[in-house]
C-alpha cells in the first residue's frame, strides 16, 4: 500500500470520526452544534447537522398565541387534532382531494397530516416532520450555492448568504405547504439554471402536489425553456412591471375561471376585494421597519440587476450565471404582477432567493469596479434591517428550548414561550 493510499484513507477514517462526534454532541446541544458546524461547512456532515437542526426546530416549534387561530400551524394542528378522532380512512382522504365538494386542492399536507394523526396527535411530532421535508430540500439548496463558490466567502458573501437562507427560513413551517413548495422548486431548477442538467428538474413538477399555486412558476418555466435566455425582453419586463401598481381583482377572477371549479373556492377567495383589503390594514398596521426591509431589500435587488444588465450581460455566459439571471429577472416580473393580488406577493420571495443564489455566486467572482462596489456598500445597511427584521418575526416560532435544549430535554415536556415573549419579559 502506497503512503499516498494509506493518507487518503486515513484522512477518510478522521472525518467519519468527526462526523459521528457531531451526530452524538448533537443530542446534548443541538443550536450549539449546528452553529459550529458551519465552520466546517466543505465537510460532507455539515449539511445533516443543519437538517437535524432543522427537524429539531420543528419538534420545538411553537404555534404563538397572537395568531389567535389564523395561522396556518394553527388550523395544521387543529386538522391533526381531528383527524385523531376521526374514523375516516386513507380512502375516503383521497377521495377528498379534487373534488368539488371539499377545499383540498394540495396534497401532501393533508396526507401527512393524516398519517400522522394514526400515530398520535402531538402537533410536535407533526412539526418535526414538516420540519424534517423543509429542512432537507432548504439545507441542500444552501449547500449547492456553497458548493459553487470559487474559495471561501468573505464577510460581505456571507451577509448575502444570510439573506438567502432568511428568505425563506426553517420557521416558514408555519405556512408548509407554500414554502416547503418554494424550497423543492428551487431545489430542482437550480441545477438546471446552473449547470444545465435536467436530474433534479422533476422535484419542481411534484410542487403542485404541495401547493396548487405554483403552477404559476412552472408555467414560466416552460416559457422560459421555450424562449430561452432572452435578456433584453426579460429585464424590459423587469422594469415595465415594477410600475404597476393595481389590478382589477374581478378582471383576474374572470381570466382564471378556465380552471377547474375545484380551484374556482381558492382563486375567489385569494382574488376577494374585502380580503384583498384586510391584507393592505394588516400592512399598513406594521411596525415602519418591515416594510423598510422589504422596500430596502427590493431596492437593493433593483439596483444590482439594473447594474448587470448595464455593464456586465456581455461576460455572464462566460460566468455560466446568464440563464440563472434570465430566468430570475422572468420569475421576478411575473411576480410584480402576482403580487398585486393578495398573497401573490409571495412569490417574489421565491424570485428573491433565485436573485440572491445569483448574486452570491456572481460576487464570489473577483470584480474590480468602482461603481460595483459603491452598490455594494449601500446594500448593506438594507440587508442587514433585513436580516434582523426576519429574526425578529422568527422569535415568535421559537423559544428557550430551541436555543439551549435538546431531544431529551423537549422530550421530557419542555416547553416555552415564543423568544420574543421572554425578551420583553427581561425588559
Amino acid at each position: 500500500m502506497s503512503l499516498q493510499t494509506r493518507l487518503v484513507r486515513s484522512l477518510g477514517i478522521e472525518e467519519k470520526r468527526t462526523a459521528l462526534l457531531y451526530y452524538i454532541s448533537f443530542f446534548v446541544w443541538p443550536f450549539g452544534v449546528m452553529v459550529d458546524g458551519l465552520r466546517h461547512w466543505r465537510q460532507p456532515w455539515a449539511k445533516n447537522v443543519f437538517w437535524l437542526f432543522c427537524i429539531f426546530f420543528g419538534y420545538t416549534f411553537i404555534i404563538a398565541d397572537n395568531y389567535d387561530g389564523s395561522a396556518d400551524s394553527a388550523r395544521y394542528a387543529e386538522s391533526l387534532a381531528k383527524y385523531y378522532t376521526s374514523t375516516m380512512d386513507i380512502k375516503t382522504l383521497f377521495r377528498s382531494f379534487y373534488h368539488e365538494n371539499t377545499s383540498n386542492v394540495d396534497i401532501v399536507q393533508p396526507l401527512i397530516t393524516f398519517l400522522v394523526s394514526r400515530f398520535t396527535n402531538n402537533p410536535r411530532i407533526l412539526f418535526a416532520v414538516f420540519a424534517l421535508i423543509f429542512g432537507f430540500f432548504h439545507s441542500r439548496n444552501i449547500w449547492y450555492v456553497l458548493s459553487r463558490l470559487k474559495s471561501s466567502p468573505s464577510l460581505f458573501l456571507i451577509l448575502y448568504l444570510f439573506v438567502f437562507v432568511l428568505l425563506n427560513p426553517i420557521w416558514n413551517i408555519n405556512g408548509f405547504r407554500m414554502w416547503t413548495s418554494a424550497q423543492i422548486f428551487i431545489f430542482g431548477i437550480l441545477p438546471y439554471l446552473i449547470e444545465g442538467k435536467t436530474k433534479l428538474l422533476p422535484w419542481s413538477g411534484l410542487v403542485v402536489l404541495f401547493h396548487f399555486s405554483f403552477v404559476i412558476p412552472l408555467i414560466i418555466l416552460l416559457i422560459y425553456i421555450v424562449f430561452k435566455n432572452k435578456i433584453n425582453i426579460y429585464f424590459a419586463l423587469f422594469i415595465i412591471t415594477s410600475f404597476l401598481k393595481e389590478i382589477d381583482l374581478h378582471a383576474v377572477q374572470s381570466f382564471l375561471s378556465f380552471l377547474p371549479f375545484v380551484f374556482q373556492s381558492r382563486v375567489t377567495g385569494y382574488t376577494n376585494v374585502d380580503y384583498a383589503e384586510s391584507v393592505a390594514m394588516a400592512y399598513q398596521a406594521l411596525n415602519w421597519y418591515v416594510p423598510l426591509a422589504s422596500k430596502g431589500l427590493n431596492w437593493v435587488i433593483y439596483m444590482i440587476v439594473i447594474y448587470i444588465y448595464a455593464f456586465s450581460r456581455d461576460i455572464l455566459k462566460q460566468k455560466g450565471l446568464l440563464s440563472l439571471f434570465c430566468f430570475s429577472v422572468l420569475l421576478y416580473s411575473i411576480a410584480n404582477i402576482l403580487s398585486l393580488v393578495p398573497s401573490g406577493g409571495r412569490f417574489i420571495n421565491v424570485a428573491s432567493i433565485l436573485l440572491f443564489s445569483f448574486f452570491i455566486l456572481y460576487f464570489s467572482f473577483p470584480h474590480r469596479n468602482t461603481l460595483l462596489n459603491v452598490l455594494k456598500a449601500v446594500s448593506v445597511p438594507f440587508l442587514l434591517l433585513f436580516i434582523l427584521v426576519m429574526i425578529r418575526a422568527g422569535m415568535d416560532f421559537f423559544g428557550m428550548v430551541t436555543i439551549i435544549g435538546n431531544p431529551v430535554f423537549a422530550g421530557l415536556g419542555a416547553t416555552a414561550a415564543p423568544l420574543i415573549t421572554e425578551i420583553k419579559g427581561l425588559l
